[in-house]
């Protein structure tokens, strides 16, 4: 989202929502400049009802969740969190491992139906995973040829993994796919093979398919919680941090479970999901950049834009139209974390790029709010 002015002393480059999900606020004494700063989205309360005006480090946007009444809560939770468990399927990898293993052996759109419904939490877990692999119908042979293909990692969550570890944060796989598809993922992020947690495919003597094992946690509904429970206890973990897309890893944030839950939106963005999620992220180095930066701007946690301020958005904005969030800017929300807000303004036919896409009317917003100091 486009367009807060107010007066700063450093400048901002636009960032889309592809790149990022939260910006990090930065404050400045002086009065030096005007500047024109994205909003991104942050804390969820009910809907995605928590912004904050943000400056962008270099590289890409730092995050800091920000809620009306804990600003640091969320953020907290993440960077002393004694150990991180990652959904693998549209989270950890861009696929989704059973539909292309499906496709690979036929029944790739039944399957990818039935894994929705699975996702989106409308069929209970175990009917829906029983559903695909009876669909599927595997032979041992054909799974040993789908595993020649590489999987393939979501951008960033090689140097998230390695920034966690640095951390001494433990690091899990939690999935309702398959293990045999599961540990050439570990092994590639270094991840231990016990701290997978998965369902696994059985065969019979002559590599026939024989279900899969109903003994595994993951294999059911409820299994994400049951399978976070069991790690916090056994290790002792204070916190535990739970991040994927789907609504089994929403069900994993439970009292003597999951402390939080991430919604990761990059591969597939689930909005039931991400709706009651902690923390909604598009991108990973959001998430390794709070781990860099949080130190540095503890200070700043729960501050609030102090500076005289306008704000500006196109109203083809992707994030301007989340659910919520005109809501929380036109209904008061905004102005409680900018109390010196004195106008919005939002612009027709324009998208995330105003500055670029009406250039002189933007000048001219800028020029007309200098005049009034």
């Amino acid at each position: 989202m486009e367009g807060l002015m107010s007066f700063q002393a450093q400048s901002v480059r636009a960032v889309s929502r592809e790149q990022s999900s939260v910006p990090l606020p930065t404050f400045s004494s002086k009065i030096t400049r005007v500047s024109v700063q994205p909003i991104g989205m942050v804390r969820n309360s009910k809907l995605f009802n928590s912004f904050v005006a943000s400056v962008q480090p270099v590289e890409a946007s730092a995050v800091t969740p920000f809620d009306n009444t804990l600003p640091s809560k969320v953020l907290d939770v993440w960077q002393n969190a004694s150990a991180v468990c990652f959904d693998v399927d549209s989270t950890v990898c861009i696929d989704e491992g059973i539909d292309e293993f499906a496709e690979f052996c036929g029944a790739g759109k039944a399957v990818a139906e039935w894994t929705a419904r699975a996702m989106n939490g409308s069929v209970p877990f175990e009917d829906a995973l029983a559903a695909r692999l009876s669909l599927i119908n595997p032979s041992l042979s054909q799974l040993q040829d789908f595993l020649k293909r590489p999987p393939r990692l979501s951008p960033g969550i090689d140097l998230l993994v390695k920034k966690l570890k640095d951390k001494k944060k433990d690091v899990y796989l939690v999935s309702g796919g398959f293990r045999q598809m599961i540990n050439p993922v570990a092994s590639i992020l270094g991840i231990p093979l016990e701290n997978i947690f998965a369902n696994q495919m059985l065969f019979g003597s002559n590599g026939e398919s024989a279900g899969f094992d109903k003994n595994e946690p993951t294999s059911r509904s409820g299994g994400k919680p049951t399978a976070v429970q069991q790690i916090k206890k056994a290790h002792g973990y204070k916190s535990v941090v739970m991040i994927g897309d789907g609504a089994t890893d929403l069900e994993a944030r439970m009292p003597g479970g999951a402390d939080l839950f991430i919604c990761y939106g990059g591969v597939q963005l689930r909005e039931s999901v991400a709706a009651k999620a902690d923390w909604l992220v598009f991108n990973f180095k959001d998430l390794i950049n709070s781990l860099e930066n949080w130190e540095l701007t503890a200070p700043f946690r729960g501050c609030k834009i102090q500076v005289p301020t306008k704000f500006v958005v196109g109203d083809l904005d992707a994030t301007y139209n989340v659910p919520g969030t005109k809501e929380y800017i036109h209904n008061g929300g905004f102005k409680k974390e900018v109390p010196n807000w004195q106008e919005g303004v939002v612009m027709e036919e324009v998208a995330h790029f105003i500055n670029q896409e009406k250039p002189d009317e933007i000048n001219a917003h800028i020029y007309d709010f200098i005049q009034r100091f």
